[in-house]
């Protein structure tokens, strides 16, 4: 009775076996199948992204020869700072600048480089595109090339036409001296250059230009009454304060707001920026009250020789008082007040905006004192030594793309 019951249960699945035996080799043929597929081609995938990867690689060493060649003007293979025209090879992008791996002789591949006068004085453009293993047409290897392009700056330099430049009107009193005769190796130098009227206060304040003319206070060594555009081929742009500001933060002398350097918060040598409160830079609608406010009295310098090198970069307002010395350049925003005592010094250029006082009504800068400031195109330039001199890439510019 059991067997006959079995036999009812399981008897109408006879032949089921055979169909899914079937079924399941031919699933796991199509799994080989596909597998086989993808081990042949996988290589292939992963030679193509070592290719790209290495294209995109040439491509970037193609820019730094650009930068490299761009900050050794004098060297072989240098690029002068006036731009030749035509650029010579291999910066015209005319040639493949072969690159080596491993053994020698051995080629990676190359680079195209071209390098172009950017949009300002103190930009290049450079576009690099890398190549695995050639850029030859009649090469029929499998071929990847990258593009990189980059738009090259350095710090711009300032070169006012004076000692002591203010958008605005301009007091010199007390014993104060600005001497603009000791350097014409950046051509002749005004005393002073102002937009509004320059006023020479009571005491034996002094101001001389490079006119050939030992006598001070002369017309051509006080000029004023200047258009207020012509300021703006010697102010910094917004952007160009945000590289300042960057290579201020690299050097850990960054700040914001107000700011008192003195004997127990010393300035050191460098790029020095003091930024508004928000860290924005002042615009129209920019409110006074997150404008910066620096101050520098006596013992601020932290260098053993007691002079301080470098620029001073103030986004609003700047006040020195006291015996300080610097070599470079000191550049506010807004305005400037400089009263010095002792043998105080500032041996460069002094550069105020007035950047709000778009009509000047009242003393802006007031050099008052034993106030000294003298012309010295080098350390203007060069801070001393401190200003970077070299070329970087332009934050924001650069553009990696595939070329196929």
């Amino acid at each position: 009775m059991g067997a006959r019951l079995t036999k009812r249960m399981f008897g109408e699945e006879r032949g089921v076996a055979l169909p899914a035996a079937l079924i399941a080799t031919l699933i796991l043929a199509a799994l080989v199948v596909a597998f086989s597929v993808l081990s042949a081609s996988e290589p292939d995938i992963a030679s193509n992204q070592l290719r790209v990867a290495q294209a995109r690689g040439l491509a970037e060493s193609g820019v730094e020869l650009a930068v490299w060649a761009l900050s050794n003007p004098t060297a072989n293979g240098g690029l002068p700072d006036s731009l030749p025209v035509p650029v010579p090879a291999p910066y015209d992008g005319g040639v493949l600048v072969p690159v080596g791996m491993g053994m020698p002789g051995t080629a990676l591949g190359g680079v195209r480089l071209t390098v172009a006068p950017g949009a300002a004085a103190n930009e290049r453009t450079v576009v690099a595109v890398g190549w695995v293993p050639t850029d030859v047409s009649a090469d029929r290897r499998t071929k990847a090339h990258q593009r990189i392009s980059v738009t090259l700056t350095k710090v711009r330099v300032l070169d006012p036409p004076c000692a002591l430049c203010v958008r605005g009107t301009l007091e010199v009193s007390g014993n104060s001296s600005i001497d603009a005769r000791g350097d014409t190796s950046c051509g002749n130098k005004a005393g002073t250059f102002t937009s509004g009227t320059t006023l020479i206060g009571s005491g034996a304040a002094s101001v001389w230009g490079a006119d050939g003319d030992d006598t001070a206070n002369q017309p051509a060594d006080i000029q004023q009454n200047a258009p207020a555009s012509s300021f703006d081929a010697f102010t910094y742009t917004a952007a160009e304060l945000d590289i300042l500001k960057g290579f201020a933060r690299a050097n850990g002398t960054y700040f914001r707001g107000a700011v008192t350097f003195n004997s127990s918060n010393q300035l050191r040598n460098g790029i020095v920026f003091v930024d508004t409160i928000t860290g924005s830079n002042i615009t129209d609608t920019t409110p006074s009250s997150d404008f910066a406010a620096a101050q520098i009295h006596g013992g601020a310098v932290a260098d053993a020789s007691g002079t301080f090198a470098g620029w001073i970069v103030v986004n609003g307002s700047l006040s020195i008082s006291g015996n300080f010395r610097m070599q470079g350049m000191l550049y506010a925003v807004n305005d400037l007040s400089y009263t010095g005592t002792g043998t105080g010094e500032l041996a460069g250029v002094v550069v105020s905006q007035n950047v709000r006082d778009t009509v000047a009504t009242t003393v802006d800068t007031n050099t008052g004192g034993n106030a000294s400031i003298v012309y010295n195109c080098a350390a203007a330039r060069t801070g001393g030594g401190q200003i970077p001199q070299g070329w970087f890439v332009k934050p924001g510019t650069y553009r990696d793309v595939s070329d196929g």
